[in-house]
């Protein structure tokens, strides 16, 4: 039998996924006279397939990637960990399993000097069910103290009791000892003056001991090029020599064969004369991963050996396989000269592709889904919906019945409807009979083993009779069974990480990167939680794609946007305190973060970040004076145009 799923194009181009199935009709002496088939659209249902797929990995990144720690712990003294994300092990070390297989791991982790007070605070707020919102010190995997900003909300029942806290842990450590090192230099500044003026000083000497030292090996790497530049020039490949010391400026090669023209078309000359040149001529679709290599070898020293394309000068491809060893380190131990052969590895990539089409091809031919065609008709008992007259082979294979036996008596197909969906299939049928009409449904059967089968059943009239009434249909079912239980398993999976996303005491979002057409919108997502601390709906804030910019308080526009514009620039995370004008008028105190998330190519795809409201906070700590309230100026516009603020 042939079964497969493809695409086709309609007459207008628009495209449609169909199920194809056929079957070989035999003669009597069993050889095959003709392929009979049927072709039936599920694009309704690769559709369906594609949005919960999509929708659970949507959710699944806001929670996985956002940079902090999101948890789910128990309302009970022991503060029992549900859930934790994955960052929790880049932030402390400690597996997730841990966290969840170890009730007391919370409490065992906490600093000596801040256990008591925080242990008395849980208590109390287990008790109360206030908002929970404290900083205080764990210890790493390492021994390390790490600073957390926790803040957490219990969630009850519908009757109102407790039945767990969902938070977000924030490490503030950079924070922490960014304040440490402010208090203990007012103290110390003149012999940090006087520290500093030596470091200068020495680090002064020691660079000019550096370029010292580098011309030294330039001049010696000169003398061995003349050595040995005639055994290089005859080697089948390109062969170079790439420098790295100067960390100023970028790295260039030293020397590359003359082999290169006859690989990429340009001369040595062309080659060498800007230290970017080789960059341009990468193919787009390697570029990011190679330049990603290139600056981890630089910096480790390891090997480099890559396959990627160049595009040659006169405008086709070549595969090139690139390997490169550290030929020399710095008096300071960096890597500095690398040597390294590119081989034209273009044929064998050729044959490779040609392979996998031809193995691809081969696939497609072969692969089959589960398929019924059947004959129904009212001629043999119309009171229980007709009777089966005719089916093909593949209903043993998918029910354990065999043919005969699903024809053997007109209500036995009936009887195999799963009971719950019985009812539903039976009224289903009687229109069918009265009306005439296709009909298409999706219900259970049980097997012969006693299993549970989804088919998905769609036919249309045959036969009508001399007064015009349908009197047998020819139909066609389909065990959708798998498909039925992978979207049962897509939205399981998907409602746990839509609570964590929308329950946290933060607002997350998915901000485009800044390479935006005009009018798209610069914001794909945005937590509930931004009605409730900025009054504004997610809807609100992602209609206008200037709001960012116009809610900063006037005070703190400058420093967040040059912050913003250096994060954007350089990839580097985003991470910020500061004031925004909330809907009704009154000042908010974010705090903000948001790291760029990147395709397995390392190419930019979007910012995610969470912003955690710690205004109260921050008036409790003395570090932020109760407002008077902000400039007119400054509450006009976002009020009126219902700004929004990251």
């Amino acid at each position: 039998p042939f079964e497969l799923e493809y695409r086709m194009l309609k007459p207008d181009e628009a495209v449609i996924w169909v199920r194809d199935g056929s079957v070989p009709v035999r003669g009597s002496d069993g050889a095959p006279i003709f392929w009979q088939g049927v072709m039936l659209d599920v694009t309704d249902t690769k559709s369906a397939e594609q949005a919960l797929r999509e929708s659970e990995a949507r959710y699944r990144a806001l929670v996985e990637n956002i940079p902090a720690v999101v948890y789910v712990v128990a309302s009970d003294d022991d503060r029992k960990t549900l859930y934790v994300s994955p960052h929790v092990e880049r932030t402390l070390g400690y597996p997730r399993e841990e966290w969840l297989e170890q009730p007391d791991i919370w409490m065992e982790l906490l600093h000596a000097d801040d256990r008591e007070e925080t242990l008395a605070a849980h208590d109390s707020h287990n008790e109360t069910g206030d908002p929970w919102d404290r900083e205080y010190r764990l210890i790493a995997s390492d021994g390390r103290a790490v600073w957390f900003r926790d803040a957490a909300t219990l969630i009850r029942d519908e009757s109102g009791r407790p039945l767990y806290w969902q938070g977000i842990q924030l490490d503030v450590t950079e924070r922490k000892r960014a304040e440490n090192e402010l208090r203990a230099a007012r103290d110390e500044l003149e012999l940090r003056v006087i520290e500093r003026t030596a470091e200068l000083a020495e680090a002064n000497e020691m660079m000019t001991l550096e370029i010292a030292e580098r011309k030294h090996a330039e001049a010696e790497l000169r003398e061995a090029e003349g050595r040995y530049r005639l055994l290089v020039e005859q080697m089948p490949a390109v062969t170079y020599i790439w420098d790295v010391s100067d960390r100023i400026l970028k790295e260039h090669a030293v020397y590359v064969s003359p082999q290169i023209e006859e690989l990429v078309g340009y001369k040595p000359e062309e080659w060498n004369a800007d230290p970017d040149f080789w960059m341009g001529r990468l193919h787009p679709d390697d570029r990011g991963r190679v330049l990603a290599e290139t600056m981890r070898t630089e910096v480790t020293g390891s090997t480099f050996s890559m396959e990627y394309r160049f595009l040659a000068k006169a405008g086709h491809i070549v595969w090139v396989l690139d390997r490169a060893s550290l030929l020399s380190r710095d008096e300071l131990g960096l890597p500095r000269l690398f040597q390294g052969v590119m081989l034209d590895i273009t044929r064998r990539k050729e044959a490779e592709a040609a392979a996998a089409a031809h193995e691809s091809r081969y696939q497609f031919l072969t692969e089959q889904i589960p398929a019924v065609t059947y004959v129904w008709s009212l001629e043999q008992d119309p009171s229980c919906g007709g009777a089966v007259t005719s089916v093909s082979p593949q209903i043993e294979r998918i029910l354990g019945y065999s043919a005969t036996e699903w024809t053997s008596e007109a209500s036995f197909w009936l009887g195999t409807v799963h009971p719950d969906d019985r009812e539903r299939v039976l009224e289903e049928t009687i229109r069918i009979e009265q009306t005439g009409e296709p009909w298409s449904m999706e219900y259970r059967f049980v097997a012969k083993d006693g299993s549970t089968v989804w088919m998905h059943d769609e036919g249309r009239v045959l036969t009508r009779g001399a007064d015009g009434r349908p009197d047998s249909f020819q139909g066609l079912a389909v065990d959708i069974t798998e498909r039925v239980r992978a979207q049962e398993s897509l939205r399981a999976a998907e409602e746990p990480y839509r609570e964590l996303v929308e329950r946290i005491p933060a607002i997350t979002f998915v901000e485009q990167v800044d390479r935006l057409e005009v009018g798209d919108p610069r914001f794909v997502y945005i937590s509930p939680q931004s009605e409730t601390i900025l009054g504004y709906t997610p809807e609100e804030l992602i209609a206008d794609p200037d709001h960012f910019e116009e809610l900063l308080h006037p005070e703190d526009r400058d420093r967040v946007l040059a912050t913003s514009k250096h994060s954007a620039k350089t990839g580097e995370p985003f991470n910020s305190e500061h004031r925004v004008i909330a809907k009704d008028g009154s000042v908010v105190l974010l705090h903000c973060e948001a790291i760029l998330v990147r395709d397995a190519e390392g190419r930019p795809r979007f910012w995610q970040g969470v912003a955690l409201d710690i205004t109260a906070n921050k008036q409790a700590e003395g570090i932020l004076a109760e407002p008077t309230g902000p400039p007119e100026e400054a509450l006009s516009g976002p009020k009126s145009r219902n700004k929004p603020a990251r």
